[in-house]
């Protein structure tokens, strides 16, 4: 069961990811919108951890920032607790970055193209631009007035909460579509977004070049494999 378990865990984050992206926004008009919300993210959260393998050594680090991000994020939604402002944030963006290192390990050091390797790579891209929308938020409210937009009207607000309008925001600026709709106003902010751009063009050159490199490693291994069956044969 651990075998399948691992062996299943980035198909798994992977549909819960984009359950979570996709679908999301379209809910935010419901009766307990917050909740659904929180319930999502939670659930990524968990098959996240469920992809980092137990030997590696941030495994208890990421379970233990597991626990803090959900018990402070339950806190919040759950009215238990009034947390200082950008907590339960600064603690979900520690782990996501510890979830992104432990990946990149995965992906950067694998030998064979499979499906897990290539839901690893989406898993990690996705997680880099949550990574960086979670800046953002921090950005927007240290420094407030460092973004604007239509998107920040009264209404927009009221119906999308604000970290899922800059985890679209930062997908946006992740993938260069620039739409335009929501726009850096200070030097910092703009830095940010010019630095993750630049990341996410970077991340896809790399990835694909490593991709092809490890094809093309098996099928050479594999020709040389069958030249060597086929020696033996004819001896």
């Amino acid at each position: 069961m651990g075998i399948i378990r691992f062996r299943y865990s980035f198909h798994n984050l992977l549909v819960w990811l984009l359950v979570y992206i996709v679908f999301s926004p379209f809910l935010a008009r419901l009766p307990g919108a917050k909740i659904i919300f929180s319930l999502f993210i939670s659930l990524v959260l968990f098959f996240a951890v469920c992809a980092i393998e137990r030997y590696e050594k941030l495994f208890k680090l990421a379970v233990f920032f597991l626990g803090v991000s959900l018990t402070l994020l339950w806190l919040d939604v759950l009215n238990i607790w009034d947390l200082p402002p950008l907590a339960d944030t600064a603690v979900m963006l520690v782990y996501i970055g510890i979830l992104i290192y432990s990946f990149s390990k995965h992906v950067f050091r694998a030998r064979v193209v499979d499906t897990k390797l290539i839901c690893a790579a989406l898993c990690l891209y996705l997680f880099m631009g949550t990574f960086w929308g979670y800046i953002y938020e921090i950005m927007y409210t240290v420094v407030p007035g460092s973004f604007s937009g239509n998107i920040f009207s009264a209404n927009a607000t009221a119906a999308i909460p604000l970290r899922q309008q800059f985890q679209y925001f930062s997908f946006v600026t992740l993938t260069t579509l620039g739409y335009g709709d929501i726009v850096p106003k200070n030097p910092g902010a703009a830095s940010l977004c010019a630095t993750e751009a630049i990341m996410g063009q970077f991340f896809l050159a790399v990835l694909v070049a490593r991709l092809v490199g490890i094809q093309a490693s098996q099928q050479f291994s594999k020709n040389n494999n069958d030249d060597e069956g086929k020696s033996s044969e004819r001896s």
